[in-house]
C-alpha cells in the first residue's frame, strides 16, 4: 500500500526519534553501574554515592523545566542541542578519570541535563504522531530506550573484563562518542511545524484544567522514583549483600533492562487491542508482587526470577501513564514539560534518600524503602482508573 506524504513524514520522524531516545537510554543509566567503580577508585561513600545518582535527577528536572520553554524563544532544534551536549561533556569528564567530587557532581548534573532535554523532545515528537500511532509510538519509543540501557552495562562489564582499572573510563569515552553522533541526528532530522509567534502568550494552557493529565503526572511520579532508586542501586545492592558476585550483579542491569524491552515490544503490539486501564493495573500489582520477591528472596534463583517479572511488569507503565495523562498536550512542548517534570520531581529525593538510609541502617533498609514507592504506584494507579471509569460511568447515565 503506497503511503501519503504524510505518513513518510511520521514515519521518518518515528525512525529518528527512536535512534535519538536509544543514544538516550545508552548514556542516561550506565551511571547506576558506574557507581561500584566509582566507590572502588576514588573511595565514594552511600551517601556520597547516593547524592551523585540524585545530582543526575536534578540535572534531568532543570531540563525539563527549561526544556518547555526553550522551542518557544529559539525553536524546537537548538533547545534541544543547548540541552543534549552536556551528556558528551559529562562522559569526556567521566573517560578523563579525574576524581573530584564537585567535579563529577557537575558532570552528573549534565547528563541529567542532557537525559531531561532529551525525555522532553522525544516525548513531543511522538505526541505530534495519530492516535494508536502515538501511543504505540510511545511503547517503540521507550524500547530503544530500553535496548541502549541493556548494551552499555553489558559493553561495561566486557571492557572493565579486557582492561580491569580503566575499562569503564574506555566505556565513558565510547558513549561520549555516541552522544556526538546524536548531536549530528538532532541537526539534520526534519521536524513537525512550530507556530510562528515566538512567545509564552501564544502556549496553549488549557492542559492545567484537565484531571486526567495530573492523574497521569501522578503516575508518572511515583513510578519515576521506584525506577530511579532500582536502577542507581541494583547493582551495588546485589554485591553488597553478596547473593551474586560482582560480575553476576552488573549483568543484572541488562537482565532488567533486557526484560523491559521485551515488555514494551509485547506492549507495543496490544495497543489498541488491551484497554490502557486493564495494563496499568496489571503492572502495578504485578511490579510490586515481584519486587517483593526480589527484595524478601534470599539465594539467587527467586531474587533473578523476582527482577525479571520486575523488569516486565515496569516496561509498559511510563509509556502507558504517558499516553493515558497526555491527551491534552499534543505537540504542546509546555505540556509535556510540565508532565515529565511532574513525574521527575521524585526521581530527585528518592536515590539520595535510599543511600542515606543504606548508610545509617545497611543497603536492606535503604531497598526497603523501594518497596514503599511500589505500593504507591501501585495505590496512584488504582486511583487513576476508577477515576477516569466514574467519570465515562457518569457520562453514559
Amino acid at each position: 500500500m503506497d503511503l501519503t506524504a504524510q505518513e513518510r513524514q511520521e514515519n521518518r520522524l518515528l525512525r529518528n526519534t527512536l535512534f535519538v531516545f536509544f543514544v538516550s537510554g545508552a548514556a542516561s543509566q550506565p551511571l547506576g553501574s558506574f557507581i561500584p567503580f566509582l566507590r572502588e577508585t576514588y573511595g565514594f561513600s552511600y551517601d556520597l554515592s547516593g547524592i551523585l545518582l540524585s545530582c543526575q535527577s536534578v540535572g534531568n528536572l532543570i531540563a525539563v523545566l527549561i526544556a518547555g520553554v526553550l522551542p518557544v524563544y529559539l525553536g524546537r532544534r537548538r533547545g534541544i542541542l543547548v540541552t543534549a551536549i552536556w551528556m558528551a561533556v559529562g562522559y569526556l569528564i567521566f573517560a578523563s578519570g579525574i576524581g573530584t567530587p564537585a567535579l563529577l557532581i557537575a558532570a552528573c548534573l549534565m547528563t541529567g541535563v542532557a537525559r531531561g532535554g532529551n525525555s522532553n523532545f522525544s516525548n513531543t515528537m511522538i505526541s505530534t504522531l495519530p492516535g494508536d500511532k502515538a501511543t504505540r509510538g510511545y511503547n517503540l519509543l521507550h524500547g530503544c530506550f530500553a535496548i541502549g540501557a541493556l548494551l552499555s552495562p553489558l559493553l561495561l562489564i566486557f571492557c572493565t573484563g579486557r582492561w580491569p582499572g580503566t575499562g569503564w573510563r574506555i566505556v565513558a569515552g565510547v558513549l561520549c562518542l555516541l552522544c556526538i553522533s546524536q548531536l549530528a541526528v538532532y541537526g539534520k532530522m526534519p521536524l513537525p511545524a512550530e507556530k510562528t509567534e515566538k512567545s509564552l502568550k501564544s502556549v496553549d494552557y488549557s492542559f492545567l484544567k484537565v484531571k486526567q493529565f495530573w492523574l497521569g503526572a501522578a503516575m508518572l511520579l511515583f513510578y519515576i522514583s521506584t525506577e530511579y532508586a532500582i536502577v542507581g542501586w541494583l547493582v551495588t545492592y546485589f554485591q553488597d549483600i553478596g547473593v551474586l558476585s560482582p560480575d553476576y550483579a552488573q549483568m543484572m542491569n541488562s537482565l532488567l533492562w533486557m526484560v523491559i524491552f521485551v515488555g514494551r515490544m509485547v506492549g507495543a503490539a496490544i495497543t489498541g487491542k488491551v484497554s490502557r486501564s486493564y495494563i496499568l493495573l496489571a503492572d502495578g500489582f504485578g511490579l510490586f508482587a515481584f519486587f517483593l520477591l526480589m527484595f524478601f528472596s534470599r539465594t539467587p534463583g527467586p531474587i533473578i526470577l523476582g527482577l525479571m517479572g520486575v523488569g516486565f511488569f515496569m516496561a509498559t507503565i511510563y509509556p502507558t501513564a504517558f499516553a493515558f495523562g497526555s491527551g491534552a498536550i499534543r505537540g504542546n512542548d509546555l505540556g509535556c514539560s510540565i508532565m515529565i517534570f511532574t513525574g521527575s520531581a521524585g526521581g530527585i529525593i528518592t536515590p539520595a534518600l535510599v543511600g542515606f538510609v543504606a548508610e545509617e541502617a545497611g543497603i536492606r533498609a535503604g531497598m526497603g524503602l523501594i518497596v514503599a514507592y511500589t505500593a504507591l504506584l501501585l495505590l496512584s494507579i488504582i486511583l487513576s482508573v476508577f477515576s477516569v471509569r466514574s467519570r465515562t460511568n457518569q457520562k453514559g447515565v
